[in-house]
């Protein structure tokens, strides 16, 4: 015969599992959309954007001036253990550098449709949650690669 405390004890644990569940699958596909829109001036050119996560590469991609690329993707259900980051490098033709930004970091970021704008010193989103506009600089920046095959540096 079970006793009360034994039965209190496996309805609870029955509960936080099937809580943990289902805030598990809700917040796993709660989708987050990014777009990021070539802004470069005052010479305006093409903008090649490559972005990562840990598990995605999501290739190469060449903005005309003011052109817009976007994707879409579901954050990490469990932020504690994993957090999503997507990363993404620039280049234009008027510059020898490779120039970094996190597009998204799940850590700092509460945003479900990020809109980026990639301009000559770093980028700037609208964050719904403050209704605000965010700018920061590179992350990082290294030079390109040179033909004679030598390493690129960073900066």
């Amino acid at each position: 015969m079970a006793y009360p405390n034994q039965i209190t004890l496996k309805f609870t644990t029955l509960l936080i599992s099937i809580l943990a569940f289902v805030t598990r699958e809700t917040i796993a596909n709660y989708p987050i959309h990014i777009s990021i829109t070539n802004n470069l001036s005052p010479n305006p050119t093409s903008l090649t954007v490559h972005c990562k996560s840990k598990d995605d590469d999501l290739g190469f991609h060449t903005l005309t001036h003011l052109g817009k690329y976007t994707f879409t993707f579901r954050k990490s259900a469990f932020p504690i253990f994993s957090s999503t980051l997507f990363f993404c490098s620039f280049t234009w033709s008027a510059s020898p550098y490779r120039h970094y930004l996190d597009i998204y970091n799940q850590k700092h970021m509460d945003c479900t449709q990020c809109d980026w704008y990639i301009n000559n010193t770093g980028g700037c989103y609208w964050e719904s949650a403050t209704d605000g506009t965010l700018c920061f600089p590179w992350k990082s920046i290294e030079l390109n690669q040179l033909m004679d095959g030598n390493s690129t540096s960073k900066m």
